[in-house]
This record gives structure tokens, C-alpha cells and sequence, in this order.
């Protein structure tokens, strides 16, 4: 009888984790999951599995995809490779999360602006993101490390003065010395009506800081290069020094 009891702890052993690799991800998701979330056709089970259909709040984030990562629990994370797809773009990476802190590897994107946080963007700007960031990581949901590329393309705005201003491209991180509990990137433009080249400054305290020059090129609106006089007499090669800070 002794002899019997390893192989009915290991046949019990072997049901349970049958039985957990193979739950419905919908049966667990109806009971969990973040607050103000809501997710219709879930599939698969809840290692491998899609929801067509996620919305927090009044954002529709698009259909998802996740497949559990089973090393970041050992390591007492939650992690996953996770897909986003909507008609109008797509992200994928990544992800694990800890009490303190998310970190998303390989994280690829291409979004409208209009999916940005309204509080980060105000004024009805448009325009396309395009991210490649090999590590990025987020306390409190700000950002504390960044390495790689964020593209801003065609970018419009505001919505009360629409104009096309151009595209522009930040990476992180900018060369040189870094400061402490910041992150900073290197602006520049990727062509348009101005040219640019400045810095990005992200601090842990939820601040923001952006400086550089800015010179026009031949068909700037003219009621943005008027405003851009404001900036003060412009250097031998046209450009100007500008500010931007705030903090959220």
C-alpha cells in the first residue's frame, strides 16, 4: 500500500496541472479581471487564449491575444506575450508585471494618436505613433527606463487650428551623461515644415521637460512661424531655443 501512495500523489499531481493548463480562460476572466475592464469572446484557456473584443472604460482597445509565460511566476511575476490588433493598428511584446513595476520587452506599436491618455495629449491633435523599444519599464505608470524608438508621423494640430506640422522621432536613451531618476531621449524631426533637435526629459516625480532648437523650412504655416517669433531672435542658421514642461 505504502509503494502506491508516490504514484497517487503523482497521478493527483499530474490531474491538477491538466486541469490548470487546460481552464477556460473565459471561466476564469469572468470572475478576474482589472477593474473597469470589460472583455467579450474570450477563447482558449487562460495560458493560451484571445478576447476579440476589450474595452477599458470608454477606450476600445481591440481584440487581444496572451500567452503566459510560466518562468516569470517562478520568478514572481506575472508575465505574458501579448498582441493587441485593431483595424486602425496593432502592439505586441512582452509584459510582466510585479507589485512596484511593469516591464515590457520587444514592445512594437503603431497606434493613432487618439488612443493616447487625454490628460497626456489635449487639443484634438492627430497624428500616427510608431514604437520599437527593446525595454521599457513603468512605476505608478510612468515611465523609469527606456531604450529605443518613439515616431510621431504626420502629425496634425490643434483641432480649433489644424496644421500640418511634420514628423518627428525621440530615442532613448540620448547619448551623453544620464541624470539620475531620469530618463532622456534625443529629439529630432523626420522632415516637415520645422527642424528640430532637442532632448526629452522624463523625471520619476511625473515631470516632463523638452528643449531644443527649432528653425522653419519653406512652407511652415505662417500663423505657427509668426507665433515661433515669441521665441526670441532667431541664431546664424535660423533656429531658436524653446521650452516645454509640465508634469502629470
Amino acid at each position: 500500500m505504502k509503494k502506491l501512495w508516490p504514484l497517487l500523489a503523482l497521478g493527483i499531481g499530474a490531474f491538477l496541472l491538466l486541469a490548470l493548463v487546460t481552464l477556460p480562460a473565459s471561466a476564469v476572466l469572468s470572475f478576474v479581471h482589472p477593474p473597469g475592464v470589460t472583455l467579450d469572446g474570450v477563447s482558449g484557456t487562460i495560458w493560451n487564449g484571445r478576447a476579440e473584443a476589450v474595452r477599458s472604460g470608454a477606450l476600445h482597445v481591440g481584440s487581444v491575444e496572451w500567452s503566459l509565460d510560466l518562468l516569470s511566476l517562478f520568478g514572481g511575476k506575472l508575465g505574458a506575450n501579448v498582441k493587441v490588433t485593431r483595424t486602425d493598428g496593432f502592439a505586441q511584446g512582452h509584459i510582466a508585471a510585479s507589485a512596484s513595476r511593469i516591464t515590457l520587452r520587444g514592445f512594437n506599436a503603431q497606434l493613432p494618436m487618439s488612443v493616447l491618455p487625454p490628460n497626456l495629449l489635449r487639443g484634438g491633435w492627430t497624428g500616427t505613433v510608431n514604437v520599437k523599444l527593446s525595454d521599457l519599464a513603468l512605476e505608478n505608470s510612468w515611465p523609469v527606463v527606456a531604450n529605443g524608438t518613439i515616431e510621431v508621423s504626420d502629425l496634425v494640430g490643434p483641432a480649433n487650428r489644424p496644421a500640418a506640422l511634420g514628423n518627428y522621432k525621440v530615442v532613448f536613451p540620448a547619448e551623453g551623461p544620464a541624470e539620475a531618476d531620469t530618463v532622456t531621449g534625443a529629439l529630432t524631426d523626420n522632415g516637415g515644415p520645422f527642424a528640430v533637435n532637442g532632448t526629452v526629459q522624463i523625471k520619476k516625480n511625473r515631470s516632463y521637460f523638452v528643449s531644443g532648437l527649432v528653425a522653419t523650412r519653406p512652407g511652415a504655416p505662417g500663423d505657427i512661424v509668426r507665433t515661433l517669433e515669441i521665441l526670441g531672435e532667431p541664431d546664424q542658421q535660423g533656429r531658436r531655443q524653446f521650452s516645454i514642461e509640465g508634469s502629470m
